[in-house]
């Protein structure tokens, strides 16, 4: 792997509400990961004799991080119906039967993983479908793309048809052999995430035995959190002897450090103080709330406690694989949230790039090595082309530009310092 200067503008987060940028930057990568990073002129004295790869006229972000998926429904995109739960009954689970047929999975997968690196997302969070061969195979065509992903089997025993589930001992048992076969796999690219859909397809025996063996094995764990009203109605009905649907989890050991909880549009305070006290996350989806009716979720609110947040794209409610386009939709709608309730405020374009790299980061557990252009990291990085008639000679004209324009003008994803990805 050779060593080199990339010449550009680059723009990267410090954190939630700084931004760095350099209008004509130099980016030092040598074995994979960021030797330096910050004026061209500065740098290139500094490591003189490295070969310069120039391109300027494009600017340089940290690889996406899209911290919710759902790999199976790339083919359900559109497929709308009248909520969440009508949708899973008449869209969803018919589809994810289907993906029994491992060279359909595989099929699904190829173009899942493509389209993400082709967005410009370097680490995904994914719900692979609900068979042990078909994750199996999903785990092999995330290695032979080179992404990074955290993954894994969806499991259910309860609530759904009967082709999509199996015994909590069967489930366990098929996890421990993926996490055996998967996790920190791929030069450790690969990683296992428990993922118990929601509690409404999951019984508590099959969740406490989740929370056991991720406790074991110290993987993730991935699941959904009160997403729509009428599902937290339901929960409510097969769940009565606990106060709120967090404590569904929390009862089971699933809210552990490193666990992603998807959507959480409805969620009171003795929740989110639970949610802070274990250090769980929370995957923000926007796109799919809105496209479900689901409802809008108080970004503002959550920024300003201690909770880690990431972006999620959400297929197949969701509706393109973008995180730049999530990050511009999470502004969006918190702007018509906003008008409707005459409160509340709009996160800012920093925390908004923010919210898709480092924070994204944050969330799964890998700041210490991705999200930002920190010495040291791994090099993992986007190069967006820079339409002619724009000017972008401030942070300011950077984050508008990568946030609103950004997504369409992708031009390259690298991850470790190699091209995994490049438009035609």
């Amino acid at each position: 792997m050779t060593a080199a200067i990339y010449r550009c503008a680059i723009l990267h987060c410090r954190n939630r509400q700084t931004v760095e940028f350099f209008s004509d930057g130099g980016l030092v990568v040598e074995g994979g990961r960021i030797r330096a990073c910050g004026d061209f002129a500065r740098i290139e004295p500094l490591f003189h004799g490295l070969p310069v790869v120039d391109w300027r006229g494009s600017v340089l972000i940290p690889g996406l991080v899209d911290t919710h998926a759902h790999l199976p429904q790339l083919p359900a995109i559109g497929a709308e119906r009248a909520d969440l739960l009508d949708w899973l009954r008449q869209v969803i689970f018919p589809l994810e039967a289907r993906l029994r047929d491992t060279a359909f999975a595989e099929r699904i997968a190829d173009a899942f993983f493509r389209r993400a690196l082709a967005s410009g997302t370097t680490l995904v969070a994914v719900y692979a479908p609900p068979y042990e061969e078909a994750t199996d195979a999903c785990f092999r065509v995330a290695a032979q793309y080179g992404i990074r992903v955290v993954m894994g089997m969806t499991l259910m025993d309860s609530n759904a048809p009967a082709e999509l589930l199996a015994e909590p001992s069967a489930l366990i048992a098929a996890s421990k052999r993926l996490i055996n076969r998967w996790h920190r796999a791929n030069d450790g690219r690969l990683f296992y995430a428990l993922t118990p859909r929601f509690a409404g397809s999951c019984s508590r025996e099959l969740l406490k035995q989740c929370g056991q063996l991720a406790a074991e094995c110290s993987v993730h764990v991935q699941t959904h959190l009160a997403e729509s009203p009428g599902e937290l109605a339901w929960i409510a009905s097969l769940f009565p002897e606990h106060p709120n649907y967090t404590s569904i989890y929390d009862h089971a050991g699933l809210l552990t450090e490193r666990t992603i909880l998807a959507h959480c549009i409805y969620l009171d305070r003795t929740e989110l103080a639970r949610i802070q006290e274990q250090g769980s996350a929370i995957a923000h989806c926007p796109a799919s709330n809105v496209y479900l009716r689901s409802g809008i979720m108080p970004l503002s609110d959550y920024l300003e406690l201690p909770l880690r947040i990431g972006l999620g794209t959400d297929i197949g409610a969701g509706f393109h694989a973008s995180i730049l386009d999530e990050a511009r939709y999470a502004r969006e709608v918190a702007k018509v949230r906003q008008m409707i309730h005459r409160s509340g405020s709009v996160p800012s374009l920093a925390e908004a790039f923010y919210l898709a790299t480092l924070g994204g980061a944050e969330a799964l557990g890998f700041a210490d090595v991705l999200g930002n252009f920190s010495e040291g990291k791994e090099a993992d990085f986007v190069r967006i082309a820079i339409e002619p008639y724009r000017t972008i000679d401030t942070a300011e004209h950077a984050l508008e530009y990568v946030l609103y324009a950004g997504t369409q003008n992708v031009t390259a994803t690298v991850i470790a310092g190699v091209e995994v990805w490049q438009s035609q």
